[in-house]
């Protein structure tokens, strides 16, 4: 019975069998970027008109010895905290929680008579190709999964208001992305945050808890300072990143989540408060 005990599906078997959902049942396995696809696709069922409503859920569990080993073996792990971009980070914490969105067609909440948190605008998700835990440090992968996003949404760099980076605090993923963000931003990127040193690294769910932070975030007018930022690394220099609170420039956020065999993805969502 083994197998039967860890089948990662075994997850949505139960919700379907406690909540009477007989719907198609999709369960992405993508380690850090699970989550984040799993609203992807989401999002394309609804555009197939394949479904009204979808339910996109990120879970993970990796606190236990095997897994804390390995990424200590790659030397991802921080001894202490994530301290995303700074010149001092570490590495990534671990941390484990659960997210879940509820994605719909317009028609379907005026017919429930719902109130939306925002609105998703378009996605892209890339890989690199170069290996499982390497890295391009001229942020190729992220680069090219935000312009995918930005032409799915048919929005212009211009037009985002902040930023949620991966930020999960180890040197190479860091600095690969502060070299993207200013390639699709140039000199003109929206206010930075993170949220992976407040909650560490959910990994298949830290992609579903970052957009709905995203639109909280948006709702409040508000990007969240990262508190373990002490010193912006020289060499990620300019981003926008602060200790303190920043207004978003505008009601749409973007939302990276990177993963091992070089995967990115890139979510653009709006705040439905404005």
């Amino acid at each position: 019975m083994w197998l039967l005990r860890n089948l990662p599906n075994n997850v949505l078997c139960h919700l379907g069998i406690r909540h009477n959902f007989k719907g198609a049942n999709g369960c992405i396995t993508n380690q850090c970027v699970g989550g984040a696809l799993a609203l992807m696709e989401a999002a394309c069922a609804l555009r197939a008109g394949e479904a009204d409503r979808v339910m996109a859920v990120g879970h993970d569990t990796p606190i236990e010895p095997e897994t804390v080993f390995h990424y200590h073996q790659l030397g991802l792990m921080a001894p202490d905290t994530v301290r995303p971009f700074d010149a001092e980070r570490k590495g990534t914490v671990f941390g484990e929680g659960a997210g879940a969105a509820l994605l719909e067609t317009e028609s379907s909440t005026k017919a429930r008579g719902g109130a939306a948190l925002g609105e998703f605008l378009g996605v892209g998700s890339v890989t690199e190709g170069i290996g499982i835990v390497d890295v391009r440090a001229d942020g190729d992968g992220v680069q090219r999964a935000i312009e995918l996003a930005l032409a799915d949404a048919k929005i212009a760099a211009k037009d985002v208001g902040m930023i949620v980076a991966h930020g999960n605090g180890t040197r190479g993923s860091d600095a690969s992305e502060a070299v993207a963000l200013r390639a699709v931003f140039g000199q003109d990127i929206p206010p930075v945050t993170g949220f992976k040193w407040a909650f560490g690294h959910l990994i298949a769910a830290s992609g579903v808890v970052d957009v709905i932070m995203a639109l909280h975030a948006l709702r409040n007018s508000v990007v969240p300072g990262v508190a373990t930022l002490t010193r912006l690394d020289p060499e990620l220099a300019p981003l926008p990143i602060s200790f303190t609170p920043q207004k978003p420039r505008s009601d749409i956020a973007l939302v990276i989540c990177r993963g091992f065999a070089a995967m990115n993805v890139a979510l653009l969502v709006r705040s439905a408060s404005s």
